[in-house]
């Protein structure tokens, strides 16, 4: 939708619309400095008395005598929102009376639904944005239906039948949105940005449980601690996009090679570890050879490979045997395994 330009002692001037309102709400909600969130309607009744901009900038003067300076934005041709911040004097002092002062100093019916909560029970989720213009809209369809000439809030402690629904919903809405955003935060804090497998911390979360549970059943487990022989040369030679499309192939390549119940991850750099749980010693070590074989074929390079095998007395444990394991391989020419000895 096109701005909607205004004519006043000021001259030309465009007003903001529905999509830099949504921009600025990210904002203020990024920044927690959301205040409140104003959005009137004026009744289309009064389309027969006057043009939509004049009888829109009529309305935004007389919001201005109680909102200095209000960040206003033109929504439709008969709905004009208004955003305050926290910190504006303003906000706590918006009288409720509002519609009715606009009324008579305008000789337009006009409506006003509003959202004002603390910008802590908000968050950062990019559809929180959304969720608080739909919702303020739908308090305003409320005050319409219901022709209330006050400014209706949807607050804290909105208990009014007329807005109960709506109050349930929204917190509702705030509660799933918000639980979405700390399970995607938890995620992405224990996932490797170029690969998608687990990183390091993502890795010790899961390991440590099947450590325990190799314990519990006393079923031995196998865990190959990886390191790339090329990635130092492709970055040399090629440069470092070279080298992350190596790491993300190499990381495509071991995904294939396992089994989807079995735990890979990219630990750092050209580090990379794999557990498979419940299996003999002779299949540990044909599984690392298979990896080996498989990364040599189908990428630019090679992987080293140190395996440890058994029912570990800790992660600890298992990492310190199968890092020395890796080393010797490291040490005698690369593109190897070893199994680590059984205690």
């Amino acid at each position: 939708m096109a701005s909607l330009a205004l004519q006043d002692s000021m001259g030309t001037k465009a007003l903001p619309d529905a999509s830099d309102l949504k921009r600025a709400l990210v904002d203020v909600l990024y920044r927690r400095h959301f205040g409140a969130l104003l959005i009137f309607g004026i009744d289309p009744l009064n389309r027969a008395h006057g043009d939509n901009v004049s009888q829109t900038l009529k309305v935004l003067n007389s919001i201005a005598e109680f909102i200095p300076a209000p960040e206003s934005f033109h929504i439709t041709d008969d709905k004009i929102a208004v955003l305050l911040n926290a910190d504006d004097a303003c906000v706590h002092e918006i009288p409720s009376s509002l519609p009715a002062v606009i009324a008579d100093q305008t000789g337009l019916r006009v409506y006003c639904g509003g959202i004002k909560i603390s910008s802590e029970d908000y968050g950062l989720h990019p559809q929180m944005s959304e969720m608080i213009f739909s919702t303020a809209q739908c308090v305003l369809a409320r005050a319409q239906q219901h022709a209330i000439p006050q400014v209706v809030w949807l607050t804290e402690k909105s208990t009014e039948d007329a807005l109960s629904d709506i109050s349930l919903n929204f917190f509702r809405e705030i509660a799933r949105i918000n639980a979405a955003l700390v399970q995607r935060m938890t995620l992405e804090s224990r996932t490797d940005f170029l690969t998608g497998l687990y990183n390091r911390r993502g890795f010790e979360a899961v390991f440590t449980r099947m450590v325990r549970r190799a314990n519990r059943n006393g079923k031995p487990l196998a865990l190959y601690y990886m390191d790339s022989d090329s990635l130092k040369a492709i970055n040399d030679g090629k440069g470092h996009d070279a080298g992350d499309r190596f790491i993300a192939d190499l990381a495509q390549v071991l995904s294939d090679m396992l089994r989807g119940s079995d735990l890979l991850s990219r630990l750092a750099g050209d580090e990379f570890a794999a557990v498979v749980e419940n299996t003999s010693r002779a299949r540990a070590y044909a599984i690392a050879r298979r990896l080996n074989r498989a990364v040599d074929e189908r990428t630019e390079g090679t992987i080293s490979i140190g395996v440890y095998h058994g029912v570990p007395e800790s992660t600890e444990d298992a990492l310190r045997k199968a890092d020395a394991a890796l080393y010797r391989v490291k040490n005698r020419g690369k593109n190897d395994i070893e199994l680590a000895d059984p205690v």
